[in-house]
């Protein structure tokens, strides 16, 4: 059973300030199609950066599998009857997670005591101010138990790979040293989206949108100026699916991923 819950989903996008987090549920399918469970974002695209003393607030939110064979096939197709969050170990001071029963914790699920069914969707949130800077790679543990009445068997598993970044200058200085590009917000999107990056001079920048084959469907050159430039990025013409989106300047490329939906 321990082998069921080593990999299971997570996605990060901002939120508003209630402690209670929702699940984009048309955004979440668009991501993880075709399968029937994934996660969003990947390890890949992972969890955004945080700044030492800023208050950090994000959520993650997830579809579970349903059956044991969904994530093993060399395991028997046993339902999953529930999922339940039982720690989060390397977490930076500031931000803390003592139990899922705890209301005090910076970390929030919208059900009682962070405990889903199976093939349910669900979502967590983190809220808290890093009080040190640097790269904390994240351990989340939780407990699943197959349906089954008094036969039914109990496991734990980790699930690794996420981390927070946690920077000590702010995100003026940062661009003035580099191109930088931040995630395109909404994502995932419908139709319009936006892109905001950061340039440290005036330069001509090269956007370019590609689908999962790497092929290019839309490109085009704009004039940046010193500081932080924004781009409306229109998807109308675009098939629902996941895209990459990448921008260039003197060399230098950064690529990112994001979902269309309709």
């Amino acid at each position: 059973m321990k082998k069921i819950l080593f990999s299971l989903l997570l996605s990060a996008s901002y939120v508003g300030y209630s402690q209670t987090c929702a699940v984009d549920v048309t955004g979440l399918d668009a991501y993880i199609s075709p399968d029937t469970w994934g996660i969003m974002p990947d390890t890949t695209d992972n969890l955004p950066p945080a700044q030492i003393g800023v208050q950090y607030d994000t959520f993650l939110s997830f579809k579970l599998p349903l059956y044991a064979n969904e994530l093993d096939p060399t395991l028997p197709a046993i339902q999953l009857a529930t999922l339940q969050l039982i720690n989060v170990t390397g977490l930076p001071a500031g931000i803390s997670f003592t139990s899922s029963a705890s209301t005090t914790d910076s970390i929030f699920c919208n059900t009682a005591d962070c405990k889903w069914n199976g093939g349910a969707y669900g979502c967590l949130r983190i809220i808290g101010t890093p009080t040190v800077s640097g790269t904390f790679p994240l351990i989340i543990t939780l407990e699943g138990k197959t349906i089954g009445g008094p036969l039914a068997q109990t496991g734990t598993g980790d699930i690794n790979g996420y981390r927070i970044v946690i920077n000590t200058t702010s995100l003026d200085e940062q661009s003035k040293t580099q191109l930088k590009v931040e995630q395109n917000f909404p994502n995932p999107f419908s139709k319009i989206t936006n892109i905001n990056y950061s340039v440290k001079t005036n330069a001509l920048v090269n956007f370019t949108v590609m689908n999962l084959l790497g092929k290019t469907v839309y490109s085009k050159e704009y004039a940046a100026r010193e500081g932080q430039n924004t781009i409306e990025y229109n998807a109308e013409e675009l098939s629902k699916g996941i895209y990459f989106y990448s921008l260039e300047i003197n060399g230098k490329k950064t690529t990112k991923r994001m979902v269309v939906t309709k």
